[in-house]
């Protein structure tokens, strides 16, 4: 049902994308080439993401995992506010996360992730460039895992979280870092016998664990 749940804003940024381009040329009045020359701009958004595994329960050592670097590509959409130098700033994106378990495990978790950003950033307008803070709340579907050995049915497909940074806009280009935190189990419980020692003991290590980490990434505006 959650899985389910995930695919009507799916849908309704997809159609977002394909409305974009007429009400942009409706809104554009020309003869301006800074970035912002209508109150609704599309770009393409590229960059890294350095994540890894953040558990919950009491003893946890996280100097047992390795960060992961993955990768992020998508469409964004910048909104003008009516409080000046504030945007909200919508995304969708392809988003690969993953965590390296090092010891007797040793064992690598990637998840590949289509991922619903909905940034709110508070900026100062300096005529040539814009800094600002931004607050972001996310869902997403998992679309991909790196664990053949263990069924879908055993981690949680849906992910939701939050995320918080900064960056700056020159020109048509946006730099931003956020640091990401998926909230939630990533993995269910796993009935033993299903499958070998190893796998139950990567099981029992994610326990109510998630994805957490670094993005950054670039966007250019058209």
């Amino acid at each position: 049902m959650i899985f389910n749940k995930a695919v009507l804003p799916i849908a309704l940024s997809l159609m977002l994308v394909l409305a974009v381009p007429a009400a942009r040329a409706a809104e554009k009045d020309g003869g301006s080439d800074s970035k912002k020359t209508s109150i609704l701009e599309i770009g393409i958004k590229g960059g890294m993401d350095f994540t890894s595994l953040a558990r919950y329960e009491p003893g946890y050592i996280s100097e047992s995992v390795s960060t992961y670097t993955g990768f992020s590509a998508g469409v964004t959409f910048s909104i003008d506010l009516p409080v000046r130098g504030m945007t909200l700033q919508p995304e969708l994106n392809y988003v690969s996360k993953g965590a390296a378990i090092r010891g007797d495990i040793g064992r690598t978790l990637r998840f590949d992730y289509i991922e619903l950003p909905v940034n709110l950033q508070a900026g100062l307008d300096l005529i040539f460039l814009r800094p600002f803070i931004c607050l972001s709340p996310y869902i997403g579907c998992a679309v991909y895992k790196q664990v053949d050995e263990i069924p879908w049915k055993y981690f949680n497909r849906f992910e939701y979280g939050i995320g918080i940074g900064g960056g700056i806009d020159i020109w048509r280009f946006q730099l931003q870092v956020k640091y990401n935190w998926n909230l939630g189990p990533l993995a269910k419980d796993l009935p033993e016998g299903i499958v070998g020692k190893e796998m139950e003991d990567v099981m029992d290590f994610v326990g109510a664990g998630n994805y957490r980490g670094l993005e950054v990434s670039l966007t250019f505006f058209f």
